[in-house]
């Protein structure tokens, strides 16, 4: 078992350097706000996407998918991947969705974000798990 989740670890670490995407210059850095006014119609919504926005906050915090968590006693970090494809490290205090949303709790299951007064879990989503449960 512990072969199997450092293979699996390794997968995603060389994944995430064969897909070069970063969320700034610090992969683990919080965003950058901007409050630019360009849009574009996105394909899957009828509600219009600022292309100048960030990937992390450009759509609802439902149309991204959490590859993996990685926690430490010193780190918890998961990695995302947005509805464009684009895939990233995030932390707990980074900004996700399009409402406003912080990122405020990590654990072995998903990822918790509050946007006002509300808060939403992501549930890790990847193969591995759900090949585990049907052996």
């Amino acid at each position: 078992m512990k072969t199997k989740f450092v293979s699996i670890l390794s997968l995603l670490l060389l994944a995430s350097l064969a897909s070069v995407s970063y969320a700034a210059e610090n992969a683990f850095g919080a965003l950058p706000s901007t409050n630019n006014n360009s849009s574009q119609a996105s394909s899957l919504s009828s509600d219009p996407i600022d292309q100048s926005l960030h990937p992390l906050v450009q759509n609802t915090i439902r149309s991204n998918t959490i590859i993996g968590i990685m926690i430490s006693p010193s780190m918890k970090t998961a990695f995302i991947r947005t509805l464009t494809g684009d895939e990233y490290f995030v932390g707990i205090g980074d900004k996700l969705g399009n409402a406003n949303g912080t990122i405020t709790g990590i654990n072995y299951e998903g990822i918790e974000v509050t946007e006002d007064s509300n808060v939403t879990s992501l549930a890790v989503r990847n193969r591995s798990v759900s090949n585990e449960k049907s052996e």
